[in-house]
């Protein structure tokens, strides 16, 4: 398994801000940094909270979610 990451794709967290303790969503969005955390809040109600995390994304994730530039998608929840 390789460990190689790829830039410019990043993770953001996505937690319900009127339920503290409620599930946490993993989204992947395929645009800048700067952006990332901003694209999700677009694709999510208005009561959850989008937060851009430290975490790489690797090839093997990149293959698999397939994001073209400026795509986001759900990728998982947190406790799967």
């Amino acid at each position: 398994m390789s460990n190689e990451h790829v830039a410019g794709i990043h993770i953001v967290r996505v937690t319900m801000a009127d339920a503290p303790g409620e599930p946490v969503q993993l989204w992947v969005a395929a645009v800048p940094r700067d952006q990332a955390a901003a694209a999700v809040q677009k694709a999510i109600p208005a009561r959850w909270k989008a937060e851009l995390t430290d975490q790489l994304v690797t090839k093997e994730l990149a293959a698999r979610v397939k994001l073209r530039p400026g795509d986001v998608a759900e990728l998982s929840s947190a406790h799967d």
